[in-house]
């Protein structure tokens, strides 16, 4: 008798089977490659926690306009306009910082990055069926990657940006997804949120009325979104009044405009170089247009990421023609990175989801999220630099003087008492002087074991050939507060925070350390950088002095009692 196989037998011994390890990979390959997009918001996360507590410029000129003397809300303040930008939400947002959260920065900053958060969740949720899983995973990891780049440090550290910039995208996605899926009052809805948040976020309304189009709504739904667009646009010029804040006034020159709004588009791609990010702001335009020859089903597909390209692009023609006149560079401000950013999560999924070349376009989303990471290490290595100036400003505040900080705090005559009735940082338990032993202002130390260079209050040598230096080269008078600038250094150590004091041993001042100071550093050999110091101290009478708490303990040293007073 012959065993005769069945066909569906020897069509399943004819498939060999995978291996078991590509089995795996095939298995759990995308969910891992998926898993990366977590990286970019936990390193972001990280430099939120490093960064200091103080708010930064725009922040304060929104709090004053909000609150009163006392530092209670003026609810119809939240609806007028900064720079000419509605800014309800974030308004709001700011006043439930100061109200509810200390008027951290850090705080607030960790609500942007779960708006960060938010964006990349809706563009996989908006992510095209028919790609598979693994093109999926990799694509969110990219957005994840674009979302959080090093380019746009600025808007999660400096929380006050991203609560406008980040917030903008959010709804802006938030829209998008709502007409992708044929919600049109939600998209509507969203679109109206992300207007109040942010001018350039007006680009939403063309964008939604493309993407209707392209998947073939009817007119009705096509014409919506526009009509909104225009009422919103009309209303905004009737109400915003005449605005000031601006800078230059916006160039007249469209070769000027047109270097700001392609730089930023491409900004991604450089680290400084404003020719570099416009040549790839142009590259990054022509890979959209030779991708736009597609079929009804492929456009209707891809229909809320030409939306969200169009999105991107009206907000560079926006801000070329009001930023323009800064300068060349005007383009390539961390903060806009959420702009470059929905232009290049756009022109992936397209590419990607083009049938052509598969290897080629998964080639390119890898080659984009490690190019754009790296090229912005000097953009956040800029805004590092700048964090013990606004720790400064906190001791300042805090003392009352904050008075060579007039580019950071505005109005501090207005804005001190607010911040104090409100419990805001630097007038909340929050604040520190980072001393080990916990010393802060206005507390009252034993110096008795406190020691003092003995050769010209400067330096004190030492037994191993290292010397105890403490060295104030700049002592001046700003109004009412007094500026110290100089490096300090034990043996090999770095001081680890540093305080003033008057003749009560009352501490009435302190300062910044572990800034880099090349010229010290090339003094002594084999020392790490950091040996910098800034602090800020009452411009009162009576003699003060200086100390810096090392891993060895305290050493101090007074200050000249005829500092220079600048005009």
């Amino acid at each position: 008798m012959t065993d005769i196989a069945s066909e569906a037998d020897r069509d399943e011994r004819a498939i060999p089977e995978a291996p078991p390890g590509r089995a795996r990979m095939h298995r759990f390959g995308p969910m891992l490659l998926g898993l990366l997009a977590a990286v970019p918001p936990l390193m972001m996360l990280r430099e939120v926690l490093r960064y200091p507590q103080m708010h930064f410029y725009d922040y304060w000129w929104v709090l004053l306009d909000i609150t009163g003397e006392d530092g209670t809300l003026r609810p119809a303040a939240l609806f007028g306009f900064r720079n000419e930008h509605p800014f309800v939400l974030p308004s709001l947002l700011f006043w439930l910082s100061a109200r509810f959260g200390h008027g951290l920065n850090q705080l607030l900053g960790l609500l942007v990055i779960a708006f960060g958060i938010g964006c990349v969740l809706l563009v996989w949720a908006m992510l095209p069926k028919t790609l598979n899983r693994w093109q999926r995973a990799g694509l969110v990891a990219a957005a994840s990657t674009l979302v959080f780049n090093p380019h746009g440090i600025h808007n999660y550290v400096r929380s006050m940006s991203g609560a406008s910039w980040i917030l903008a995208l959010l709804l802006v996605l938030a829209a998008l997804l709502a007409m992708q899926r044929e919600h049109r009052v939600l998209a509507i809805t969203f679109g109206l949120l992300a207007s109040i948040s942010y001018g350039t976020s007006f680009a939403v309304w063309p964008a939604l009325a493309l993407v209707a189009w392209l998947r073939g709504d009817r007119r009705r739904s096509v014409a919506a979104p526009l009509v909104v667009g225009v009422i919103v646009v009309a209303a905004w010029l009737v109400l915003r009044g005449p605005q000031g804040g601006g800078g230059s006034s916006p160039t007249d020159d469209p070769a000027q405009a047109m270097l700001a709004g392609l730089s930023m588009l491409g900004m991604v791609w450089t680290g400084t170089e404003p020719t570099v990010a416009l040549i790839a702001g142009v590259a990054g335009l022509a890979v959209l247009v030779l991708h736009a020859r597609q079929s009804s089903q492929q456009r209707s597909s891809a229909a809320v990421w030409w939306g969200l390209a169009i999105y991107a692009v009206g907000c560079a023609v926006m801000i070329s023609g009001s930023r323009a006149a800064f300068g060349e560079a005007a383009g390539l401000q961390s903060r806009y990175n959420s702009m470059t950013a929905a232009l290049w999560i756009a022109l992936l999924v397209i590419v990607v989801g083009w049938p052509r070349w598969p290897k080629i376009r998964t080639v390119a989303v890898a080659t984009t999220v490690l190019a754009t990471v790296a090229l912005g290490a000097p953009m956040a290595q800029g805004v590092r630099a700048d964090a013990p100036n606004q720790d400064l400003l906190a001791i300042a505040a805090r003392i009352g003087h904050p008075d060579a900080f007039v580019d950071r705090f505005p109005e501090p005559d207005r804005l001190l008492p607010r911040l104090r009735a409100l419990g805001h940082y630097p007038f909340s338990a929050e604040f520190t002087l980072g001393c080990p032993d916990g010393v802060n202002i206005g507390d009252r130390v034993n110096t008795a074991n406190w020691r003092t260079p003995s050769v010209g209050a400067l330096r004190e040598p030492r037994p191993d050939g290292r010397d105890v230096v403490l060295n104030v080269e700049t002592d001046q008078i700003h109004g009412g507060a007094r500026m110290l600038r100089g490096w300090a250094i034990s043996g090999i150590e770095r001081a680890r925070c540093v305080v003033v004091l008057d003749q009560a041993d009352t501490v009435v001042g302190g300062g910044v350390v572990d800034i880099p100071r090349s010229d010290a550093e090339a003094q002594t050999p084999g020392i790490e950088i950091g040996l910098g110091f800034q602090a800020v101290a009452p411009a009162q009478p009576g003699p003060l002095r200086v100390a810096f708490n090392f891993p060895d303990g305290w050493w101090i040293r007074p200050l000249t009692e005829s500092p220079q007073v600048t005009s």
